[in-house]
């Protein structure tokens, strides 16, 4: 009896897993089709897919724990990054998506603080909270160090994950904090561009790290291979971030060029 048990017990814990990665793999599948429908104008994503894979993610945090939670957990603030960001112009929307985002990512932290997708993940939530939120709110919350600590967190444990992805977000809040004497003394588009160098270097194809980069090259003078890369990023012609993402770095990058008197 005491060898059926355990028996059984086996099976219902490996059925468990077998159940919660199927639906990690549905997830998975309609987040790799969030942007394939969208606003050829705006570039705004329908949001079935991405709703479709965070009701599966959000399931999977209810049900899971240990290592398949943790996952979920990144990835669901990952697809509420792109929700916000892609899916509505409604700034209260946006609001409240990244609101729900950095409350989410807080409470997971404090259960898995050495995930490097949880810390990475809270820090772009974080920055996307910002800009929606203003420069002042932002202040007050102490926005710009905690997203200096989270991706310095996130590299600390997997330097490489989701295409270092931390050093491309450190690399962005040096760049684009405002620098403040006694209150913010640490932001600097030279450690941006030190920061940013790294990402590229590991993940040399990737169109967000090129764009900033070029951004803040172009800002202390090196306007040569600042152009450069912006017109590397005009010239992919396959699918690099993800169908919107790619279609929304381009038109940044285009009206960048504008701005900057470069014709493409």
């Amino acid at each position: 009896m005491k060898r059926f048990c355990v028996l059984a017990l086996l099976i219902l814990m490996a059925s468990t897993v077998v159940y919660g990665q199927e639906l990690m793999e549905k997830a998975d599948h309609l987040y790799d089709k969030r942007g394939e429908q969208y606003d050829p104008q705006t570039f705004i994503a329908d949001s079935t897919n991405i709703d479709g894979a965070i009701e599966i993610l959000e399931k999977i945090v209810a049900e899971e724990s240990g290592a398949v939670k943790e996952e979920a957990l990144w990835k669901l603030l990952r697809a509420l990054y792109f929700k916000g960001y892609y899916t509505t112009g409604d700034s209260e929307l946006k609001k409240k998506i990244y609101d729900d985002g950095k409350n989410i990512g807080e409470a997971a932290l404090k259960e898995f603080p050495q995930s490097a997708g949880i810390n990475l993940f809270l820090a772009i939530i974080w920055g996307v909270w910002s800009e929606e939120y203003g420069i002042l709110n932002a202040a007050k919350k102490g926005v710009a160090g905690k997203v200096r600590s989270l991706c310095e967190k996130s590299i600390e444990i997997d330097p490489t994950f989701d295409d270092a992805g931390a050093y491309r977000v450190l690399g962005r809040v040096y760049f684009k904090s405002p620098k403040i004497p006694i209150i913010l003394g640490w932001p600097s588009k030279e450690k941006a561009i030190t920061y940013l160098e790294k990402s590229l270097l590991i993940a040399p194809d990737d169109l967000a790290t090129k764009q900033f980069l070029g951004e803040a090259l172009y800002a202390v003078g090196k306007k040569e291979r600042a152009i450069e890369l912006m017109k590397e990023i005009l010239a992919v012609e396959e699918v690099q971030e993800g169908v919107v993402e790619d279609k929304f770095y381009k038109r940044t990058v285009k009206e960048t060029l504008a701005e900057w008197g470069v014709s493409e």
